[in-house]
């Protein structure tokens, strides 16, 4: 049997940094449309069911940074398969838990496999493909996410109608088997990676851990524990603390895991902040979209999933052809471009009432979805191109590490305004689930101010993507 041409092996090296992309997609979607499900499977109200989604967000955003250093030091196909096989047991377990707690417990045994995945998989196709082509395997990266986010919306609908919700994690096994045997297989032992004698940072570790954790746990429990109780507060003050110590530390030690010099680059300091905000305003619009098409327009939960799914399909094209567009012009326009279309999807939802069409709908989830796949492979391609070759596995962990905690932000500002508005005229201690007793119009003002907010947002976005600087064809570190 001839071996494999280079080519080939570069292919299959994609194939699995994709598929860890797209499990790790879908399982962030196909858990939201299934949370209420799960609440009444274990008798648990919808804020402690909530948990399986914190948990997991909060596991993979605090160890992101550390891991990508790690990957570093000891290797990222090492890592990779790593968190890809525990990954997988990780999903078995979850679909096999008894109670609540054991759930919640594999999810975030399933999120350090995430970001086992996630912080690695970037520097992996960086450190294996062409300068020339990796752009265009970043722009696949970008449609695995992309699709895995909508496949899940209706993966989960289809699961919950047939078979039960164990099943939303069952079907990650076959799926990490075969990224596992591929990456063994395939992923040379030493991708050309200079390796570095230098420790691991432990103390970084667990500092960023500590400060990126207290501050997600301050954006999740805020609006239930009060943003002025004492918990929030000391919770929201300690991860300032550890935010400084970190900064501090990192500065001293001779093996750090971020090089804050890097942030002086505007390639880097300028793409990572566009990232951050788009980030945000996709994660809240995700978040509000569904509930605005159950609540305001009446659709089923099942058609509501079709309706995200079908535009979101928009990804698994528009994101290779920007990842080759980028490596042909570069990455600020087309950057530019997907604010640009981002902006016109989020002011259709600020102008947006009950009697709006489903075909307007539709086009301005189709110009959300474009936007997503234009903008995230220059983006990411631009941070990476401007971040020495041996330090390009915390590069994408610090890139990752931005947008899973705008996501949090984005989150957590669109729902905040949107639940202040219909709380508004209520009596100060009620609770519970008011949106499901407002009256339609109220709801919609409630979702109109959440995205007008968000349109500050994706002007800055536009601003920052303008001011980006770059040297077409330079490489950096080589």
């Amino acid at each position: 049997m001839s071996p494999l041409s280079e080519t080939t092996v570069r292919r299959l090296i994609t194939v699995a940094v994709v598929l860890g992309s797209f499990m790790g997609a879908t399982d962030s979607s196909i858990v939201i449309i299934s949370l209420t499900t799960i609440s009444r499977y274990f008798d648990v109200s919808t804020s402690q069911a909530s948990w399986v989604l914190i948990a997991y967000l909060l596991v993979i955003t605090g160890f992101l940074i550390p891991l990508g250093r790690l990957g570093d030091v000891k290797g990222q196909k090492n890592i990779f398969v790593s968190g890809f096989a525990l990954f997988t047991v990780a999903s078995f377990f979850c679909g096999a838990a008894t109670g609540l707690p054991m759930l919640v417990l594999f999810r975030a045994v399933q999120g350090i496999g995430g970001a086992m995945i996630t912080a690695t998989g970037p520097a992996l196709l960086s450190l294996s493909i062409p300068e020339h082509g990796r752009g265009k395997a970043f722009g696949y990266l970008s449609a695995a996410n992309g699709l895995g986010l909508a496949a899940g919306f209706g993966l989960g609908g289809i699961i919950m109608q047939f078979l039960s919700w164990q099943w939303i994690f069952y079907i990650n096994v076959p799926v990490g088997i075969i990224a596992v045997i591929i990456a063994c297989l395939f992923i040379p032992r030493d991708t050309g990676q200079k390796k570095t004698q230098e420790g691991f940072d432990l103390a970084g570790a667990f500092l960023v851990l500590l400060a990126a954790g207290l501050f997600i746990y301050a954006l999740s429990f805020g609006e239930e524990l009060g943003w002025t109780s004492l918990t929030i507060l000391l919770a929201l003050a300690l991860s300032v603390v550890f935010s400084l110590i970190f900064v501090t530390w990192e500065q001293r030690t001779p093996a750090p895991l971020i090089q804050f010099g890097l942030l002086k680059n505007p390639g880097i300091s300028i793409g990572i902040g566009a990232a951050m905000l788009n980030r945000l305003v996709i994660s809240g619009m995700t978040y509000l979209i569904p509930m605005y098409l159950e609540l305001v327009k009446g659709y089923s939960t099942g058609f509501t999933g079709f309706v995200l799914l079908v535009p979101s399909l928009l990804i698994m094209v528009t994101g290779p052809v920007a990842g080759t567009l980028s490596d042909r012009m570069g990455s600020r326009w087309l950057c530019t471009l997907a604010g640009v279309l981002l902006f016109i999807s989020v002011l259709f939802f600020v102008v947006a009432d009950e009697t709006i069409a489903l075909v307007f709908i539709i086009l301005a989830l189709a110009l959300r979805a474009v936007s997503m796949g234009l903008f995230a492979p220059p983006n990411l391609r631009l941070v990476l191109n401007s971040t020495p070759r041996e330090q390009r596995g915390a590069a994408s962990g610090v890139w990752y590490f931005s947008r899973y905690l705008a996501s949090t932000i984005g989150i957590v500002i669109f729902e905040t305004i949107f639940d202040f508005w219909i709380r508004s005229d209520e009596p100060r201690g009620v609770t519970g689930a008011l949106h499901l007793t407002e009256p339609v119009s109220e709801l919609v003002t409630g979702f109109n101010y959440a995205f007008l907010v968000g349109i500050f947002f994706v002007i800055g976005m536009i601003v920052l993507s303008v001011l980006i600087k770059e040297e077409q064809g330079k490489d950096a570190g080589e």
